[in-house]
This record gives C-alpha cells, sequence and structure tokens, in this order.
C-alpha cells in the first residue's frame, strides 16, 4: 500500500498519548494494543490484529483524545497525515464527501458514548 510504512512496537510501549498532535494512523498487524483514557488510565478498547486506530485525530487534524499503548508485541502499518490526505485526494469527490459524513458520525458516537 503507498505511502504507509511498516513498524514495530514492543510491549509496554506508548505509541501516543491523550493531548498529543495527531500526526499519523496505524493499522494493527499483528498484536494487541490498548487505549485508555488520558486522565484516569481506564483501558476503554483492546484492539487486534485488523483494527486501525489514530485516524479520527488525524483526519480532525488535531490532538490524540486517548493514550494507545501496546500491550504486546505489535507490528502496525503507519500511514501520516500527508499520505492520507493523497490517498483520500485520488478519490472521487462523492467517496470523500462520504468518508467525512462517516467520520463526523463515528466522532459524535464517540463523544456520546464517552459522556456516559
Amino acid at each position: 500500500m503507498s505511502g504507509f510504512k511498516e513498524v514495530s512496537f514492543s510491549s509496554g510501549t506508548t505509541l501516543f498519548k491523550a493531548g498529543d498532535s495527531a500526526t499519523n494512523l496505524y493499522i494493527l498487524q499483528s498484536g494487541t494494543i490498548d487505549l485508555s483514557d488520558g486522565t484516569s488510565g481506564h483501558v476503554f478498547a483492546q484492539l487486534g490484529p485488523g483494527d486501525t486506530f489514530g485516524e479520527q485525530a488525524v483526519l480532525a487534524g488535531g490532538v490524540r483524545s486517548a493514550t494507545a499503548t501496546a500491550a504486546t508485541d505489535c507490528l502496525c502499518l503507519e500511514l501520516n497525515s500527508s499520505g492520507l490526505n493523497a490517498i483520500l485526494s485520488a478519490e472521487s469527490p462523492l467517496s470523500n464527501l462520504v468518508f467525512k459524513a462517516l467520520h463526523l458520525q463515528l466522532f459524535m458516537q464517540n463523544a456520546v458514548n464517552r459522556a456516559r
């Protein structure tokens, strides 16, 4: 896949912390990633192979809302924001709009879930 690079993380490595600038998104190829709340440290999701993470903050051009830690040794595909924008700009305008609408819906659902 163009623009992606393979990166590995040892168990216990923090990939990013809540509040960090968002520059990369990841597709987990092997291993387990814990996503935790930046304030309490509570693990609210455990990700496995095939899961993606970090995309919301990259798409929004913002900061990380969670901390990602390798729970086991992990192999990921990493894509920076420039690479993502290049992929999105190569797609049709309609698919780009649908993608952005789905992103907004996911962002709002996550906000509702965190408020509960």
